[in-house]
C-alpha cells in the first residue's frame, strides 16, 4: 500500500443509519457539534433524511422511515 500526502474525502456510498427519531438523533448530533448539509428533508409517506459529515469530510446519513398514508 502507498502512503499519499493529500488524502481526499472518499466519494459513492454514503453510510446510513437507521432512526427512530430523526429530530432527536440530529439534535445529540448537533450538540456535539457534528456538522450537517442543510435541513432534514422529507419524502411525504416515505421517509425523513438528514446528511451529516465527520471530521473527515465523508458524507453520513440519518433516515427516519415514516407510515404509509
Amino acid at each position: 500500500l502507498g502512503v499519499r500526502e493529500e488524502v481526499k474525502p472518499g466519494g459513492g456510498s454514503v453510510p446510513v443509519w437507521g432512526v427512530l427519531d430523526i429530530a432527536e438523533a440530529r439534535a445529540a448530533l448537533e450538540a456535539r457539534q457534528v456538522r450537517f448539509d442543510g435541513d432534514t428533508v422529507e419524502i411525504p409517506n416515505m421517509v425523513k433524511l438528514a446528511t451529516f459529515f465527520d471530521p473527515d469530510g465523508n458524507a453520513m446519513m440519518l433516515v427516519e422511515s415514516l407510515p404509509k398514508a
